[in-house]
């Protein structure tokens, strides 16, 4: 892998050859510096070059939907939970959720409503859902038919790694949806992404809090303090302005 797909879209395009090229000559040495510049730029869009208009804001709305798809999957991955819930049958542990929703909601790109467009949307949907889809089908049928309910060790593992490989990709294709709709939508304006970066930060910094387990407390709450450092990045470059 080339050191400079670690970094955002916008500076691999601009620096991406003079980074790999920097990297070659330095060798395995330059990669902590390598590692960390990477991550400071994640946290720092306003340092981003744009050579095209709205790439900053497609790129950190894209980024935030994978935040969310990566929670979504820890979550799961610790429930059920008494003491984290996401239902209206349980509203005090599941507050956590409202101003994840509400950031979802407002980062998430509009497509404009011309017949054209929301076709190539519903094209672009159909193309990348398909093949999730089936395998969530396929998950579900083996669930319902009741055939391997005490299945042996090895048939069992399968399934538990057919399971999370399902959700993983599952998640990895809706971001690559939001990603290809965001090309022809209406990108949320700097201040609604700040405050979409804002409420889930929240959200999941809650959630953090709730969440007693050794693995997802702290990868929520690093998830967490990133969307918060971004918003307070993209908030200091709109006072600029």
């Amino acid at each position: 892998m080339k050191a400079s797909a670690l970094y955002p879209p916008a500076v691999r395009e601009r620096w991406g050859t003079e980074i790999d090229d920097a990297l070659r000559d330095a060798g395995l040495r330059a990669w902590p510096d390598t590692l960390a510049g990477a991550a400071r730029l994640w946290l720092h869009p306003t340092d981003w070059p744009e050579p095209r208009t709205g790439q900053t804001r497609r790129t950190v709305a894209v980024a935030l939907f994978a935040v969310l798809a990566l929670s979504t999957l820890l979550l799961r991955a610790v429930s059920p939970s008494a003491a984290l819930t996401a239902d209206t049958n349980h509203p005090a542990t599941s507050v956590w959720l409202v101003p994840v929703l509400l950031g979802a909601a407002l980062a998430a790109p509009l497509p404009p409503l011309h017949w054209s467009v929301l076709r190539r949307l519903a094209l672009e949907t159909v193309r990348t859902l398909t093949a999730p889809a089936l395998a969530v089908l396929a998950m579900l049928l083996i669930a319902r038919t009741g055939t391997l309910q005490h299945p042996p060790a090895p048939v069992a593992a399968a399934l538990f790694a057919y399971y999370w490989a399902t959700l993983v990709f599952t998640a990895y294709r809706l971001c690559t949806l939001i990603a290809r709709a965001a090309r022809t939508a209406a990108l949320p304006s700097t201040r609604r992404l700040t405050a979409a970066l804002a409420l889930t930060g929240t959200g999941l910094a809650a959630a953090a809090a709730q969440t007693a387990t050794i693995t997802a407390t702290p990868a929520l709450a690093a998830l967490a303090l990133t969307t918060l450092l971004t918003a307070h990045d993209l908030a200091k470059g709109a006072l600029r302005l």
